[in-house]
């Protein structure tokens, strides 16, 4: 359930509010806060930089997919291995790899719920057996960021009252722990899939390569790793474009990392095919 939720829900749109934060307009934050949203479930938590936790989990696993396919490809094509065998190679790499990626992201979201579930057990028994001792480490707690002893002492007073909203409160304030969101096999199969589907585009780039180059064979070999590496680089920039990049630094330093990753697969695509090209002209 949401805090917000409980008795008369604020007059907030989220959408708007976001909106107008990105363009600093007052005005639109005067017409947020005055909306009737009596009918959404409404959260404050996050602000503008909150993301949709599936869309965090494809757009990771689409990175994970695209750096290991670049890699694989570029390692392989520098072999004299048929265009088959680099394939096969590829795929099965690729396969054994998202399995692993899959099963890891589906342990790490069940442990952090058994952890929060615990802790929140936790915190639920110590109020139940003894909640002056949870009132008074509260009050510390707002007393230690500034607040005085009696202003303290009425904001937990309060909150006291209600068992879920204190324990909420307990959760995020004195441990620092906020509940997890999604589904651990939802986020495993998102991983999964997204990492298969957006890895495979560089494996896609390198058949269309071999194609061309077959129909036109003066065409430089350096047109393989060029495709690969660009397709990467285009791939990468665009889901991070579905992140909302522009709303924090923290996203922009997301932008600026994807955009190295891009360059780095295109330069060792195009090295390790060089090497390939230079060796069979040698020969």
């Amino acid at each position: 359930e949401n805090m917000a939720a409980v008795g008369s829900s604020p007059s907030r749109d989220m959408t708007l509010a976001a909106d107008a934060f990105l363009k600093k307009n007052r005005t639109l934050s005067k017409m947020a806060h005055s909306c009737d949203t009596s009918n959404q479930n409404i959260s404050e938590s996050g602000h503008a930089e909150r993301e949709s936790f599936m869309r965090k989990c494809a757009v990771y696993g689409g990175f994970e997919g695209l750096c290991v396919s670049g890699v694989l490809m570029a390692l392989l094509s520098s072999t004299d291995l048929a265009s088959h065998q680099i394939l096969t190679l590829c795929f099965g790499g690729m396969f054994s790899l998202a399995i692993g990626f899959c099963l890891r992201d589906f342990t790490k979201h069940r442990a952090d719920y058994q952890y929060y579930r615990m802790e929140r057990d936790r915190e639920e028994w110590e109020l139940d057996n003894f909640p002056e001792g949870e009132v008074k480490e509260m009050v510390e707690l707002y007393e230690s960021t500034g607040i005085s002893k009696a202003d303290a002492e009425s904001i937990v007073g309060t909150f006291s009252k209600y068992k879920k909203q204190f324990v909420d409160l307990m959760m995020v304030q004195e441990l620092l722990i906020t509940p997890p969101e999604g589904s651990p096999i939802l986020s495993a199969l998102t991983t999964f899939l997204s990492f298969m589907m957006i890895g495979s585009l560089p494996m896609m780039a390198y058949i269309g390569s071999i194609f061309h180059m077959e129909r036109h064979e003066d065409t430089p070999a350096i047109v393989g790793p060029l495709a690969v590496g660009l397709i990467t680089t285009a791939v990468t920039s665009g889901a991070l474009a579905m992140t909302n990049w522009s709303i924090s630094p923290r996203q922009n330093s997301r932008a600026v990392y994807a955009s190295l990753l891009g360059a780095l697969c295109t330069v060792t695509a195009v090295a390790f095919f060089s090497v390939r090209y230079m060796r069979s002209f040698s020969s």
